[in-house]
């Protein structure tokens, strides 16, 4: 579903919930407005591009892969534009940080990540890609000490009329229109053959990106070995948090957590 048809499904409604009614304003003023920046979360891109290259011939020719990295750019810019937006400035962030602030707060902060034979050629690559667009007068984002959530975070708070294009869940905290570019198995052809879709549009509001803080909160997040609550998943996250005022969720997360000190903790890790 695009986000104009999201729009037109609202419109539909005599009445709606407060969040319902937000996310149809949001939506109009978002659509109506002018051409839209485009904050690109590129790292998994060049994940992509060096899992089709590697173990290939290609997998140590950078020009080509750069050339491929573009060309997925493209698809998704064309994507955007196909469903009606006007897409205009691509800005590149890629996560570098070597001093990521949140190791200081939390020292096993994704340290179950594994430093591989692919995790090295998407850092060579990636460095690369830098580079080049750099040299091609392109705006890239990237930091010592903060990964591409925090830049682009940064740069909503800036600037109007922004899309996140990231398969990243935790940027969907952002109030801002959103882009998944993950492709999904949508079907088959003929040949049995999978036939792949972005996951595509959403539009997240104040009350939305709230209560996902709420739920990460509970449940953790283990790509980044952030411990949640111990026993409670995505549905009994849902649940505690459902049809309260935002002070009564807050205090049902807080009373789930024995260590306030640890509760803090992973505030600061996982809010954006």
């Amino acid at each position: 579903m695009t986000l104009q048809d999201e729009l037109n499904y609202l419109r539909t409604f005599i009445k709606l919930s407060e969040n319902d009614a937000v996310k149809r304003d949001c939506l109009e003023q978002f659509l109506n407005g002018s051409s839209k920046v485009l904050l690109l979360d590129a790292d998994s891109l060049l994940f992509n591009v060096v899992n089709f290259h590697e173990n290939t011939e290609t997998e140590n020719d950078l020009e080509l892969q750069y050339d491929d990295f573009h060309t997925q750019v493209r698809a998704i810019v064309n994507r955007i534009e196909d469903d009606g937006v006007n897409a205009g400035k691509v800005l590149y962030f890629f996560t570098t940080c070597s001093n990521n602030f949140r190791k200081e707060i939390y020292p096993e902060y994704k340290a179950n990540r594994e430093y591989t034979p692919t995790v090295a050629k998407v850092s060579l690559l990636k460095y690369y890609t830098i580079s080049m667009l750099e040299s091609e007068g392109e705006y890239v984002g990237y930091s010592d000490t903060l990964e591409a959530d925090d830049l682009i975070k940064e740069a909503v708070e800036l600037m109007d009329n922004t899309i996140v294009c990231s398969i990243d869940k935790d940027l969907k905290q952002l109030v801002t229109a959103h882009f998944d570019y993950y492709r999904v198995k949508i079907g088959e052809d003929e040949e049995g053959n999978a036939i792949r879709d972005y996951r595509g549009w959403s539009m997240t509001t104040p009350q939305e990106s709230y209560d996902m803080l709420l739920t990460a909160l509970l449940v953790g997040d283990t790509s980044d070995n952030i411990q949640g609550i111990k026993g409670i998943g995505v549905k009994k996250a849902e649940k505690l948090l459902k049809e309260k005022s935002n002070f009564v969720k807050l205090l049902s997360v807080a009373r789930q957590y024995n260590d306030f000190k640890r509760l803090r903790t992973n505030i600061q890790l996982i809010k954006l």
